[in-house]
């Protein structure tokens, strides 16, 4: 098969097009979706993507979410070639909604992934317990889960660190031992410990990090729009407070070079 490869702006078109095609998706089920992390920056600083980035990412509360997964059950492929992955149906690696772009094809430096598509991530939101303690040792539990999800498809030699190019070969047989099944299995369980319509408060539990993403459920249902490339997408009202937590006070500020890193995808046409 003879595979078009597609220029770093071609890249960003598709996964325009993934997001705006999930919009209507979304919006043909009643469902909200918003954007966030580095995509709800990229929107509020860039109008748009982040220059050097390459991925997109939108967040649904957890039974908007559900409502999806249901659906994905009968019917994962919508507007022709775009397909609902999760691990629950066997076509994804992570515990998490990946929309993905059938008609491409995909690699990256860092994993060894099957599902070789140019995607966007869903994030659930899920139910936090108010108490900072409590949801500090929930977070710490995840964290661990979440590594070893992360380090049983990783590629051996490969890292943005030294470190983590040693590290990783010494690592990665406990991790496969623990197995991929069995950490995304955890993974779902565990972000779903609490229930947000019970203690008010929602945050990304699953793929977060402690007191990073954390919003009372008043916050969060209150949307607003956000212009991203010359499209309209819902987002939290409290957009500031959730960027200042994510990434601090100066978020507005464009980071050195040194810092701006992405995923090194290379893709093609299929």
């Amino acid at each position: 098969m003879n595979l078009i490869e597609l220029t770093h702006k071609e890249i960003k078109e598709r996964l325009l097009n993934i997001l705006i095609n999930y919009q209507e998706f979304c919006d043909d089920h009643n469902l909200k979706m918003y954007l966030c992390a580095g995509t709800l920056l990229g929107a509020v600083r860039h109008h748009g993507f982040i220059p050097w980035d390459d991925d997109i990412d939108v967040c649904m509360d957890r039974d908007s979410y559900n409502k999806v997964m249901n659906i994905a059950k009968k019917h994962s492929v919508f507007n022709g070639h775009y397909k609902i992955t999760d691990f629950q149906f066997h076509d994804s690696s992570y515990p998490f909604i990946k929309v993905v772009d059938l008609q491409t094809k995909m690699s990256q430096q860092f994993e060894n992934d099957e599902a070789d598509y140019l995607w966007i991530d869903v994030f659930p939101m899920d139910g936090l317990p108010a108490d900072k303690q409590q949801q500090k040792t929930l977070y710490r539990k995840i964290a661990v889960v979440r590594e070893l999800q992360m380090l049983s498809f990783a590629k051996v030699g490969q890292g943005r660190s030294i470190a983590k190019k040693i590290l990783k070969p010494l690592v990665i047989p406990f991790a496969k031992i623990y197995g991929l099944k069995r950490a995304n299995r955890t993974l779902n369980r565990l972000s779903q410990t609490y229930d947000f319509h019970e203690t008010g408060w929602i945050g990304d539990v699953m793929w977060g990090d402690y007191d990073k993403e954390t919003l009372t459920t008043d916050d969060y249902f209150q949307s607003t729009k956000v212009s991203f490339e010359g499209h309209e997408f819902d987002t939290m009202k409290c957009w500031d407070k959730y960027l200042t937590d994510l990434y601090g006070d100066d978020y507005m500020d464009v980071p050195p070079k040194s810092k701006q890193v992405n995923h090194c995808l290379k893709a093609w046409l299929r």
